[in-house]
């Protein structure tokens, strides 16, 4: 019998607090935003799914600017209004070189497909759209070809209400059990409880044993209601505190 086990790939620590995260699974990588709590500046990092770093950070000097998503060696990113939540910026940064390939203020970003941007012009009224070249910036008011979205594997989770099997019934299992099928096999989330603390664990099962167990996180104050989610075949895991990412290959 093959012996399947959870194996820890990567992890990452940020001096501040996560905001958002967006995957490319093409290019196999992963765009971070965090902020300082102070100035809520965002810094912007790319790593892959090995944890090598593509940008180790991108600070920007103005906090409307938020991260949009991640394609290839391209961050795009969306400023929006100081008055209301309308989009009112769109910029696109080159990975490997951090030179920025486009900066707009008068186009509306409406959505992101594999190489181009969609948008509408501030002063245009609807119903004329623009696209925006990932790789160049160049802007076009028409597309021949069809447009696809760029390919994103992101999977959550689910909690399990089912009876559950003889091999998980004596697991001191505290509040919810999540559970997601991988392959042939079963993920299984869960937290246990020590004294005023938690701790959560991943569990890697057949339909008839575990396989391997691990806990990812101790010493929580509170049950996370997300424990995970997982791009692939990797597992991704966001601390208490918000400030490290930890992937899993399974």
């Amino acid at each position: 019998m093959t012996k399947y086990t959870i194996n820890k790939a990567f992890e990452k620590s940020f001096p501040y607090p996560i905001w958002k995260i967006e995957v490319d699974c093409t290019k196999k990588c992963i765009a971070i935003e965090y902020r300082n709590p102070d100035n809520t500046l965002p810094t912007f990092a790319v790593f892959d799914f090995t944890g090598q770093d593509l940008l180790h950070s991108f600070i920007e000097q103005e906090k409307e600017w938020t991260l949009e998503a991640v394609q290839g060696d391209y961050l795009i990113l969306k400023q929006f209004g100081n008055t209301t939540p309308i989009k009112e910026g769109i910029k696109i940064v080159h990975i490997p070189s951090k030179d920025i390939i486009y900066t707009g203020m008068e186009y509306i970003l409406q959505d992101v497909f594999e190489g181009y941007i969609k948008a509408v012009h501030r002063t245009i009224p609807s119903g004329l759209d623009f696209y925006i070249n990932i790789q160049t910036g160049e802007i076009q008011n028409r597309i021949i070809t069809p447009l696809d979205y760029p390919l994103i594997h992101v999977h959550y989770p689910l909690p399990y209400t089912g009876k559950l099997p003889q091999f998980m019934q004596s697991l001191p299992v505290e509040d919810a059990i999540w559970l997601q099928p991988i392959k042939d096999n079963f993920i299984w989330a869960y937290h246990t409880r020590v004294h005023n603390s938690y701790s959560l664990h991943l569990c890697l099962s057949s339909r008839t044993e575990i396989f391997d167990t691990k806990i990812i996180l101790k010493n929580l104050a509170r049950l996370i209601p997300q424990p995970y989610f997982q791009v692939e075949d990797y597992i991704f895991f966001l601390s208490n505190t918000k400030q490290e990412i930890a992937a899993y290959l399974v």
